[in-house]
């Protein structure tokens, strides 16, 4: 990740505190993405083997997570993110009814949060 995903290619600012400071965020974004790279990385290792911790995957676990590898590997992690950034969950209550509704998550979505080690919710 180089300066054009953290916004670092102009400063913009007028004063020392400032620019430590954007740099700083610029920093901890950098930590957060290498991080995040580096699960992604574990993960290629370990999608589309034929055994799971019980010792068995069925046909449609194991072409899922191909399919996820797949993804993963021809699809840089800057690009990965832009893809989740579109999810949203919307909750609208009045006295008449409450409705609750979300944008789709594939199930290569679900699969692709829950090796990262995030709980998915089903709205």
């Amino acid at each position: 990740m180089a300066k054009q995903h953290v916004d670092g290619t102009r400063l913009r600012v007028w004063d020392a505190d400032t620019l430590r400071g954007r740099m700083f965020v610029q920093f901890i974004a950098l930590c957060y993405y290498e991080y995040l790279n580096e699960k992604v990385r574990a993960m290629k290792l370990e999608l589309g083997g034929d055994a799971d911790e019980s010792g068995q995957k069925t046909k449609e676990r194991i072409k899922l997570e191909k399919s996820l590898k797949s993804w993963l590997e021809n699809t840089p992690i800057y690009l990965q993110l832009q893809w989740f950034d579109v999810i949203e969950g919307v909750k609208i209550s009045s006295k008449l009814k409450s409705a609750r509704w979300a944008t789709e998550t594939t199930t290569r979505d679900r699969l692709y949060l829950e090796k990262l080690g995030m709980t998915v919710e089903m709205i």
